[in-house]
């Protein structure tokens, strides 16, 4: 069995502010048909020196628009990964990425759902302060249909489910260190980062076992609605009261509209219609521990962490 090892670029950090960016693989963008290592600053995995694992290529089988797309296939040279998804493609951003505020999506489409197929994984890494690089975000397609995320605990839960040969729009929103996803435009989850770090690289893996992945129309930071760029997040205010054993919103700017609350799995546990500046919500049907809440106001959205103790 050949040894696969896990390509890590050296990533230059700069303090200029991150643009926004596209990238759907297209020949306009510089892009050609064939192996995508080495395309537009793309790497895939090492197989050790000058070595590099084969069919992970930019294609025009499947798009979700365009014309190309990059597909990442089993390389029969190597066995199933059994220590998980590193198999594919990987891309580091000339720039860092501001975790603190940003939007990350992708358009994914997998042509095989049995026990034969892989498991396909759109990962988010960016380095502490030695350098080394950790995971802040992942969601993983698995060969058994299930849609998941790295939950505040550090494990994997399911958010969602998916169909092969369908395209999906996966989208990922940060606010500070929490993140709520969306799948094809309807939230499905939230969680935190496993690391506060500033987005540096991203990889489309799988841990090659059968079927075909197909990753399109990577947008990072751009999908925020004009309303939510321009929103002053400092205009609102959230506390957990114990006494009252509620939490506390006030806005010193436009009137709530919505409160959603998720526990650390994903699962929205609350959803509210608002309508004033200073909104009280009970939370006594509540369990102690970690809760992600999500207001909104005319203005813009803020999603928190709070603790119910």
């Amino acid at each position: 069995m050949k040894k696969i090892t896990l390509l890590l670029t050296c990533i230059a950090i700069s303090v200029n502010a991150f643009a926004q960016q596209t990238i759907s693989f297209e020949a306009s963008e510089g892009f050609t048909t064939g192996d995508i290592n080495t395309q537009n600053g793309w790497a895939v995995t090492g197989c050790g020196d000058s070595c590099y694992i084969a069919n992970q290529e930019i294609s025009s089988e499947q798009v979700s628009t365009g014309t190309l797309s990059l597909k990442t296939a089993v390389d029969p040279a190597f066995g199933g990964q059994t220590g998980g998804p590193i198999m594919g493609g990987f891309y580091d951003f000339a720039t860092p990425v501001p975790y603190a505020t940003a939007v990350i999506s992708y358009d994914i489409f997998i042509t095989q759902q049995d026990a034969n197929s892989s498991d396909f994984r759109f990962g988010v890494a960016g380095p502490d302060t030695l350098g080394d690089l950790f995971f802040t975000l992942i969601v993983d397609f698995d060969f058994q249909g299930n849609i998941k995320i790295i939950d505040a605990a550090g494990a994997f839960q399911n958010i969602s489910t998916w169909s092969a040969n369908t395209w999906y729009n996966v989208r990922a929103e940060v606010t500070g260190s929490n993140v709520v996803y969306f799948i094809n435009d309807t939230q499905v989850g939230a969680s935190v980062l496993l690391n506060d770090y500033d987005f540096t690289t991203f990889r489309f893996v799988h841990d090659n076992y059968g079927g075909d992945g197909f990753i399109d129309n990577i947008r990072i930071n751009d999908e925020i609605p004009l309303s939510t760029k321009e929103f002053d997040a400092s205009t609102i205010t959230t506390f957990y009261n114990k006494q009252l054993n509620s939490l506390i919103l006030e806005s010193s700017n436009s009137a709530f509209t919505t409160i959603e609350v998720y526990d650390i799995l994903g699962k929205r546990i609350v959803s509210k219609k608002l309508n004033s500046k200073e909104e009280t919500i009970n939370l006594e049907t509540l369990q102690q521990g970690a809760y992600i809440t999500k207001v909104s106001t005319l203005n813009g959205t803020k999603t928190i962490k709070f603790i119910k103790s």
